[in-house]
């Protein structure tokens, strides 16, 4: 069974929060906020649950059939939980840049969007 949109998003914004290999509870409290306040069916629910206990990765067909402003702001979210925790990794940045290359999201637009995120400076690319 494909995942649905939004269980792909909740995985992205984890895999950007274990990015660093630690799930900060800042991190995992935003992320269990969203899933209990989103609307999924049981079975989607306890996936998105084990996101945030179990490093994950990108899912690998990735919201593909976003229009360009979601696509922007799945990244602007994604942005912020980077920082969520105070700190910016490099293992953070390179997700953000994977995640912004699998969004297809044009590199100043990006810079645009993370100039926008608090916290969100940029260590080496």
């Amino acid at each position: 069974m494909a995942e649905t949109q939004i269980l792909s998003v909740i995985r992205v914004w984890a895999a950007v929060a274990w990015a660093d290999g630690v799930m900060a509870e800042a991190e995992a409290d935003g992320l269990r906020k969203l899933i209990v306040g989103a609307e999924l069916a049981p079975a989607d629910k306890a996936a998105a649950e084990a996101f945030v206990d179990a490093k994950t990765d990108l899912p690998e067909k990735l919201l593909h059939d976003l229009e360009p402003a979601a696509r922007r702001g799945v990244y602007r979210a994604a942005c912020k939980m980077a920082v969520v925790d105070h700190v910016f990794a490099k293992s953070e940045r390179s997700m953000l840049d994977r995640l912004r290359t699998h969004l297809g999201i044009p590199a100043d637009i990006a810079v645009e969007i993370e100039a926008d995120v608090p916290g969100l400076a940029s260590p080496s690319r």
